[in-house]
């Protein structure tokens, strides 16, 4: 857990212009990459476009709106304490926030730092602690500060991210490969200052790499860091303290390859075994408006044409579509007639879905049942939740 430290300001440099050639950096002894790492890499499946980095920032810059936010409180800036961060979904299972950077210097490594500690929070892939000195890594929450689910506030567990998870960091024309390897002391340790909706510290070798002051006490800049954290088991950087660097640094190109791609246009193939969904009183297929992959978009029936948004795959009780996006309920309602929409798969129980025999979707949080509004037949009609009543309108065909 990291440690609350007085820290001085530093004025946070210019931000990068979106033209600007990116650097990426890599360690001076880089090694080539394990097979478990190409392999992850091969399972990302970038596509043949080279994207740089200056690319891959403004199209995140670009893509970073209120339509993509996914808390709706904001977070604390480490450094400044002030509440202005938030955290986006630019494209499907990539979260990016820009903050500080305050030093965390804890784990194995020793540190003069009065405040270091020896442990972090996850560990490398022999069960050591991260060392800060040499492991790039970046630090989250340690749990939802609002005890509520879903959260309001951006936590990791809640969005398929682990120990070890890949981020690309972008700073003043530099981006580095990192992972997460630490967390904010959670609010039920009420002797810490620290507060788990702080956004904006990394470790001792991630600010090294990036060219800023990497002192425990002393270091730090105050804003222009950029965090993109890549989601998924197939995004978990594996190896020791001694090559977690270097393989961290090797996924960075096929990183923004990836994202490139998707804030370009480019799509994901929809999961295997996906089906679509019909609502046998209009024929049409479950859907969400206008195909959309933005986040809380409204859940409908439309024309059926094969595409990843009505394409549905059903795993672990959820319902999530071609776009790596679940069917929910906007806000949780267990309401009569709360509309549903899709929203990143987080565990959540008004995204946890039972499909029945007798042609049934029911929604757990609620026990109510996937229904057309007003029992419209028409394309673009919502898709809510209402009683299970018998109607032709809440029954569905998943096909084959």
């Amino acid at each position: 857990m990291t440690s609350h430290r007085a820290r001085y300001a530093v004025v946070a440099a210019a931000a990068v212009a979106f033209g600007t050639q990116v650097a990426i950096l890599h360690p001076a002894a880089a090694a080539t990459p394990p097979a478990r790492i190409a392999a992850a890499n091969a399972a990302a499946a970038a596509p043949a476009t080279t994207y740089t980095a200056a690319q891959v920032l403004a199209g995140i810059q670009q893509h970073s709106t209120a339509a993509t936010q996914v808390n709706t409180k904001p977070h604390i800036n480490t450094m400044t304490r002030a509440m202005n961060v938030n955290v986006y979904q630019p494209a499907s299972g990539v979260f990016v926030y820009t903050s500080s950077m305050a030093i965390d210097d804890d784990g194995s490594d020793p540190d003069p730092d009065p405040d270091h500690q020896d442990e972090t929070t996850f560990q490398d892939s022999n069960g050591a602690q991260l060392a800060a000195h040499h492991v790039p890594f970046y630090v989250l929450g340690d749990d939802c500060w609002d005890k509520t689910s879903p959260c309001p506030h951006f936590f990791y567990k809640e969005h398929n991210i682990s120990g070890r998870q890949f981020a690309l960091v972008f700073y003043n024309g530099k981006v580095i490969g990192a992972i997460f390897g630490d967390t904010q002391t959670g609010n039920d340790q009420t002797t810490s200052d620290n507060d788990s909706r702080e956004l904006g510290e990394a470790s001792v070798e991630a600010a090294n790499l990036l060219g800023i002051p990497d002192s425990g006490t002393t270091g730090g800049v105050d804003n222009g860091v950029t965090v993109a954290i890549f989601s998924g088991p197939s995004w978990v950087v594996n190896g020791t303290n001694s090559t977690l660097n270097a393989n961290a640094q090797a996924m960075v190109q096929n990183a923004l390859n990836t994202l490139g791609a998707s804030l370009a246009g480019g799509t994901t193939p929809p999961p295997t075994g996906g089906h679509a969904i019909v609502n046998n009183n209009s024929g049409l297929c479950l859907s969400d408006t206008g195909g959309s992959t933005t986040l809380k978009t409204t859940g409908d029936i439309a024309t059926c044409n094969s595409t990843a948004a009505q394409t549905w795959t059903a795993q672990n009780g959820t319902l999530a579509n071609g776009n790596g996006l679940c069917l929910s309920v906007t806000g949780g309602s267990t309401a009569l007639k709360a509309v549903t929409d899709i929203y990143t798969c987080n565990g959540s129980a008004s995204e946890n879905w039972t499909v029945n025999s007798n042609g049934t979707i029911v929604n757990t949080a609620s026990g109510l049942c996937l229904s057309v509004t007003g029992s419209a037949t028409t394309s673009g009609a919502t898709a809510d939740i209402y009683t299970c009543n018998g109607s032709v309108s809440e029954n569905w065909t998943v096909k084959s």
